[in-house]
């Protein structure tokens, strides 16, 4: 006796039909019958009067009903019980992503771990540098997908990912544009729209100070489409990853004698074990094949 020929059988009890049985179970008419014989030769007796329309229980179908019932409602909440637990059992792995680094871009790469023996939650938070680390010491994200200008403290440990170009990106009319490279001097008063979140802000703006470079600020705002659209509307010029300009769509000139580059990487607390679903995720993302910047 099989779960599924239950099934069949308490399908033909309900619809009174083995024709409409057969539709509600998808299956056909002649597989369903092939069953309920099945389980008919099992119970020793005809379960179904064939002979009247609609079909009705012999009296061996009425005895075994209740108990049938019983089993097929019982395989049910085994299952769902189940499944419940699984779900339980999947370990969440909170993701913290840098706001300065493009979702879009890093997305794919989380996809291997999704595909592995483990059964892995991901949720993700956004934040700056400062908001990132300090939800990494406070154990509210297991890893953070970041990056520095500076050293990283020793209380992390790095797996790099990629590296790419700061580029200055510019508005279609601006003078600048059909050029590649320019010389950081020749940023000297011109007007400038500056990320607040941006983690090379500070070092970008030593850079310039130290070349006598003297920009306008005239925009500053947290939010990357804000300042996007700003450079493109010719408001300003921008300093940003490579990855962003071209996601948005906005023509960008690199600084030909003073290169600007970052290393985007997985940060984790040193002292903190890691679990096997972390450990997926951050070889899911290891293995991704990132395109270098040009």
């Amino acid at each position: 006796m099989e779960l599924y020929q239950i099934r069949y059988f308490l399908a033909v009890v309900d619809t009174q039909n083995f024709t409409r049985a057969s539709e509600r179970c998808f299956v056909s008419q002649p597989a369903l019958t092939k069953a309920i014989k099945r389980l008919e030769e099992v119970m020793g007796g005809r379960l179904f009067d064939r002979t009247r329309s609609p079909v009705v229980l012999t009296d061996l179908g009425r005895a075994v009903l209740p108990n049938f019932r019983q089993i097929f409602e019982t395989a049910n909440q085994t299952r769902e019980q189940a499944r419940r637990l699984s779900r339980e059992q999947k370990e969440l792995v909170r993701i913290g992503v840098m706001c300065t680094i493009d979702f879009d871009m890093i997305l794919p790469g989380f996809a291997q771990c999704q595909d592995g023996p483990l059964s892995i939650d991901m949720s993700f938070r956004e934040g700056n540098l400062e908001a990132l680390t300090d939800a990494l010491d406070r154990n509210d994200i297991d890893l953070g997908v970041m990056c520095s200008p500076y050293e990283t403290p020793k209380r992390f440990t790095t797996q790099p990912l990629f590296r790419e170009h700061y580029v200055v990106a510019i508005g279609n009319d601006h003078r600048f544009n059909g050029r590649t490279h320019i010389d950081m001097s020749e940023l000297n008063r011109e007007r400038y729209c500056e990320r607040i979140h941006c983690e090379f802000s500070n070092y970008i703006e030593r850079l310039m100070r130290d070349r006598g470079v003297d920009v306008d600020v005239v925009q500053q705002s947290p939010r990357e489409d804000w300042i996007q659209a700003m450079v493109r509307s010719n408001f300003g010029i921008a300093f940003m990853p490579e990855s962003i300009a071209r996601e948005a769509g906005l023509a960008f000139v690199y600084t030909g004698d003073c290169v600007i580059e970052r290393e985007v990487s997985i940060l984790l607390q040193a002292e903190q074990p890691v679990s096997p679903a972390q450990q997926a995720v951050v070889d899911s993302l290891a293995a991704y094949n990132w395109v270098p910047a040009d």
